[in-house]
């Protein structure tokens, strides 16, 4: 049976030993000269084009399969391979309309069905993809590959618990690939079970140990275990093994923001930006690091770097917001926290961040909207009462000031009890 091989989540690739291609050499001058004495001979096309194809010789496979084609419309294989050929070449729609072909030729191909899943997947059409993969199944129910795609057709349509038992089927057909270990691994981070994906990890990386994204998943389960050094760790053997690997970078950054390593993030950010300026999560991190390193300045410079690249991300706007608001620059402040309010009006931290900018630019009032609006959204927000309470007091509103306080207190303010002793007794 033909098929195309994914590795996890990527793009299949076919690879040949040196001898292979020595071998398809000699098929295509073979062929070759068959065709010269017999020029209508639909398998000598066909064979020639299934060498070419085996070269990597996509484009050349093709026009055998078309010349075979052209003489034997119901060559089911012609029909099948060409449609391989196109998949090489990301023409997915063209592979489908192949594969569909083959199918309509030889229904019981479980090949036609599962490339013709492939090529789906490619196209984003994942309830079409599980139901190739399905019927592919069918036909041929120890395929371990087709229950490794089709789990990750299923992740892809958040079926995440589905996708975990076609992994652990494709597992128990062959406990030897590390393939459905590693795409079972971030199922169950979606699921919320890092300590289960670790597991799975662990054991992708026992199959395949030199594979760099096993170890860029290893850092990431253990990330979501709190286990920052370990995931550091991790991902630096990650970027050992591809140092060209921004991601394994950006989340080693994210690890060490988490220790507070913010120099170190920034180290990690500026290794991605020399490598791809358009790594937009770079100058956002970066911009991150430097407000805890009280760099605002420069903050801000790489807030508006990261919203060139992402004009419609609105934490964006709130962290350069933010920025602004410790460089004193109220009014900038509250021009990105109104960016933040109009795209969503339930951003609860924008509310109260827009109130604290409007308070020191002396607009109590305008403080106190935005505090209740904090509240309304989030009745236990205890910074809210306090600084509600504080606006109020300015305003001359001791009554109001002093309910405010009393309800931080209850809920556990820590600056509110100075607050009440000092304005209210």
């Amino acid at each position: 049976m033909k098929k195309l091989f994914t590795l996890a989540l990527l793009l299949p690739l076919a690879a040949y030993a040196q001898s292979d291609s020595a071998k398809y050499v000699g098929f295509i001058k073979y062929y070759t000269n068959v065709l010269v004495q017999t020029p209508n001979d639909a398998s000598a096309y066909y064979k020639r084009g299934n060498a070419r194809f085996n070269l990597n010789d996509y484009r050349g496979s093709i026009e055998d399969f078309d010349r075979a084609l052209s003489i034997d419309p119901k060559l089911e294989e012609a029909w099948l391979d060409r449609g391989r050929a196109k998949y090489a070449l990301n023409d997915n729609q063209g592979a489908v309309a192949d594969y569909t072909q083959a199918i309509n030729y030889k229904s019981n191909s479980a090949a036609a069905w599962y490339n013709r899943g492939l090529a789906k997947r490619q196209l984003d059409d994942f309830k079409g993809a599980v139901a190739d993969y399905t019927q592919s199944l069918a036909i041929n129910p120890r395929d371990e590959d087709a229950y490794n795609d089709r789990g990750i057709s299923k992740k892809h349509l958040s079926d995440y618990a589905g996708a975990i038992v076609d992994y652990t089927q494709s597992i128990a057909i062959n406990p030897g690939n590390w393939k459905p270990y590693y795409n079972r691994a971030y199922a169950k981070l979606d699921t919320k079970d890092p300590q289960g994906a670790l597991i799975d990890f662990n054991k992708a990386k026992e199959l395949h140990p030199n594979y760099s994204d096993v170890y860029y998943g290893l850092g990431d389960a253990k990330r979501h275990l709190a286990d920052y050094q370990g995931a550091i760790n991790d991902y630096t053997k990650a970027i050992q093994l591809d140092p060209k690997s921004l991601d394994a970078y950006n989340n080693r950054g994210l690890a060490k923001y988490k220790l507070k390593d913010y120099k170190g993030e920034i180290e990690d950010d500026n290794t991605i930006l020399a490598m791809d300026p358009s790594y937009s999560l770079a100058w956002y991190n970066k911009g991150l690091a430097n407000e805890q390193l009280e760099n605002y300045s420069d903050a801000v410079d790489e807030f508006n770097q990261y919203l060139k690249l992402a004009p419609k991300d609105i934490d964006g706007y709130f962290e350069r917001g933010n920025a602004k608001s410790n460089l004193d620059d109220y009014k900038g402040a509250i021009d990105d926290y109104d960016v933040v309010l109009a795209k969503d009006p339930k951003y609860v931290d924008a509310w109260y961040n827009r109130g604290l900018a409007k308070k020191h630019s002396e607009d109590y009032q305008g403080a106190i909207v935005d505090y209740t609006q904090t509240i309304t959204l989030d009745p236990k927000y205890s910074d809210a009462y306090n600084s509600r309470g504080l606006a109020r007091y300015a305003l001359n509103d001791k009554a109001g000031a002093c309910a405010d306080f009393k309800k931080a207190i209850e809920l556990g303010n820590q600056y509110a009890p100075e607050n009440q002793k000092k304005f209210c007794n």
